[in-house]
């Protein structure tokens, strides 16, 4: 039993027109990869479409963050398993995205010399109020006076165990790692010179991989280091800008090494 008769035979599409359906489909599914899907994604823009639309440029970021991501996993993995480390692959980058970065850098520097700046407290000098010196007894013999032991000064341990300065040229990255162990205590600074930089910091141990913390368009940090892990720790720092900076980067503490990476 039927709910509905089948069609007639009239009523059905011809060949012809299934042919015609089939080929409009295809040359509208090819016109959008080519101008849309290729640019977006991949960076890819034969037509021109994808760079006056913007889509090519989103594509080449996309495209380098993927990048970035499979070398950081590799570089993870081939640490956790002890085997040698995989060298960087330069990315290529284009005139846009470099121009987009700048951008970003720029308002982001911006910001920050918007916010208040914050001035050091300064204590009022005190001022000193004449005692009157009470008069001295004059013994009718006095004692010997006991011979004064002259002891050495404690020498203060130095701050920081390693210091490494670096250039990274625009686009350009490397990593610094500490070999420590779970619960030790590590201290670190570094600067900027010529501008700022990107950070990720992070480590690996134990089948682990952890994340600390993450900066953008930053000129100095500082602070400890206490991994829940044994294993490696440290800093991978970019250089998202258009100009040369050099970095100095200061370690101290409980750690056996510190190790470059990449």
């Amino acid at each position: 039993m039927y709910n509905a008769d089948f069609p007639a035979k009239a009523d059905l599409p011809s060949t012809a027109r299934l042919v015609r359906s089939t080929v409009i489909a295809g040359v509208s599914a090819l016109a959008i990869l080519v101008t849309v899907v290729l640019p977006s994604e991949y960076g890819i823009d034969p037509t021109g479409f994808g760079r006056l639309t913007g889509l090519t440029t989103m594509g080449q970021i996309k495209m380098q963050l993927a990048e970035e991501a499979a070398a950081d996993e590799a570089l993870s993995a081939a640490v956790a398993a002890g085997t040698a480390i995989p060298s960087p692959v330069p990315l290529a980058v284009s005139p846009d995205t470099q121009q987009l970065a700048a951008r970003v850098d720029a308002l982001e520097s911006l910001i920050l010399e918007l916010q208040p700046a914050q001035l050091p407290t300064v204590a009022a000098p005190i001022e000193a109020v004449p005692v009157p010196a009470a008069p001295i007894p004059v013994p009718m013999q006095q004692a010997a006076a006991p011979a004064v032991v002259d002891t050495p000064a404690p020498v203060a341990a130095p701050q920081w165990r390693d210091e490494v300065t670096f250039t990274l040229t625009p686009m350009e990255g490397t990593e610094y790692k500490l070999v420590m162990q779970a619960g030790a205590v590590a201290t670190y600074e570094f600067m900027v010179d010529g501008g700022v930089i990107n950070f990720d910091a992070h480590g690996e141990g134990e089948g682990r991989s952890l994340t600390y913390e993450e900066g953008r368009g930053v000129a100095s940090d500082a602070g400890e280091m206490v991994p829940p892990v044994s294993g490696t720790h440290g800093w991978f720092f970019r250089n998202r800008g258009t100009e040369d900076v050099v970095v100095t980067l200061r370690t101290g503490g409980d750690y056996q090494e510190l190790r470059k990476l990449i």
